[in-house]
């Protein structure tokens, strides 16, 4: 079995403990201890000091994290010098986050804990989610080339369907496998396009589209190639079969009395993007569209290099006018990013709406794009952290009106429960 081990363990961890949230499942520990590290870690970030009793509750409300997990996990960040604990006694009074603005936090996080640790349940989750990150695969192909014994399979199944992490389909006579964690758009679709032409040309094509974020669709049409990559014939066609059935929903442009569509990889499901976090990212496909839009369409003003504009948008808050500004940035107007500001009688300047943190955001999260193709700082619950900022009784008065929810359990399969029986028995 393969190890997984520093960056990947942490992001993959994360994404197995925000499906599974109060779900209690049996013989999960190092891996849903990593995520609630993980998930505080990345909330605290850039905070204050804390009240414990503000913490506890946001933890509990917004990340299911009950507080025996919550102080063991504090202790983790406490010795990796990710958090400072003020305590009288044994009770944790505040805590003051000494999270690295600058850094990769998943990194620290990762090297305090090993693969090696983790028991065959764990570590089988991990592997299959980490096999699913970027296409549908065939259930026998992940037995096949894992080594995971069928029965672990199965059981490791039935949590993450519990999670909404794993999802098992059966299409064309083949049991194909997916996340709808990183597929939220017609995933039923992608599974049968899997099943029909084989995952490898699929990971290939949203990798391509991956390198080059909000590419023209007209240009990839007309050309058969996307950012000089020249595609094949099956994967041109898997391409406008990924935009035709909606597994890929492009933004669109209208400029010149005609609409143009610019392609990015599948929008993430909902456990990824919250309500907040999805507004984030359709403002910032709309800004990486609009320069691509300068830059590969352009009638007079061509952009050469896009991301040089949105840095230049971020640093001083506006867009130098020109003739065009009024069709290519419209649809920011629209999504409330900024506003068109005239000029002369045909040139008008875009400028930041910088009242809205949200444009903030997307504006950072469009520049990742380009960079890196990457969704960026999307796992923040903004809710979540303007809370921890509040005192208590601003939680309370958010809480008070739901109801006190009961932990779930997940239980094991008859064969897995005799053998949590018989280790218990051993142990006696």
């Amino acid at each position: 079995m393969k190890e997984l081990n520093g960056k990947k363990l942490v992001e993959l961890s994360f994404d197995i403990q925000s499906g599974l949230g109060n779900t209690e499942v049996p013989f999960f520990g190092n891996l849903q201890e990593i995520g609630i590290a993980t998930t505080l870690a990345i909330h605290l970030k850039g905070l204050p000091e804390i009240e414990y009793e503000v913490l506890r509750s946001v933890s509990d409300y917004y990340f299911n994290i009950p507080s025996l997990a919550l102080k063991g996990a504090l202790k983790i960040l406490a010795e990796i010098e990710y958090v400072k604990l003020h305590m009288k006694g044994r009770n944790i009074c505040k805590v003051m986050p000494q999270v690295p603005r600058f850094t990769d936090l998943h990194e620290k996080i990762g090297d305090y804990f090993n693969f090696s640790d983790m028991n065959e349940y764990e570590q089988a989750s991990l592997i299959i989610l980490s096999e699913l990150q970027n296409k549908p695969q065939n259930r026998s192909y992940i037995l096949n080339s894992t080594g995971i014994e069928n029965k672990i399979l199965n059981e490791c199944l039935k949590i993450g369907e519990h999670g909404n992490y794993f999802r098992e389909y059966r299409k064309r006579g083949k049991d194909i496998l997916a996340s709808p964690f990183y597929f939220a758009d017609n995933l039923d679709g992608l599974v049968d396009l899997s099943a029909k032409i084989g995952s490898d040309d699929i990971s290939k094509v949203l990798d391509i589209i991956k390198r080059n974020q909000g590419w023209p669709l007209s240009m990839i049409r007309t050309q058969g190639e996307l950012g000089g990559i020249k595609l094949t014939k099956t994967q041109n066609i898997l391409l406008m079969q990924l935009c035709s059935e909606g597994i890929v929903k492009p933004p669109s442009i209208k400029f010149n009395n005609k609409q143009e569509y610019f392609i990015f990889t599948p929008r993430p499901g909902n456990k990824r993007l919250d309500v907040n976090n999805r507004e984030i990212y359709e403002r910032a496909m709309a800004l990486v569209s609009c320069v691509r839009k300068g830059q590969l369409l352009a009638d007079n003003y061509k952009i050469k290099y896009p991301i040089l504009i949105l840095r230049k948008l971020k640093d001083s808050g506006y867009i130098g006018a020109n003739s065009e500004a009024q069709s290519q940035y419209r649809n920011l107007v629209v999504l409330k990013v900024g506003f068109l500001v005239k000029t002369s009688n045909d040139r008008f300047a875009f400028k930041l709406d910088k009242n809205q943190q949200e444009n903030i955001d997307a504006l950072d999260l469009a520049i990742s794009l380009l960079e890196t193709g990457e969704l960026a700082n999307m796992d923040v619950n903004k809710e979540a952290q303007l809370a921890l900022s509040k005192d208590e009784n601003y939680i309370q008065s958010i809480i008070s009106s739901a109801e006190l929810r009961k932990r779930e359990k997940i239980s094991l399969d008859k064969s897995a429960t005799e053998q949590f029986e018989q280790l218990i028995l051993g142990m006696s």
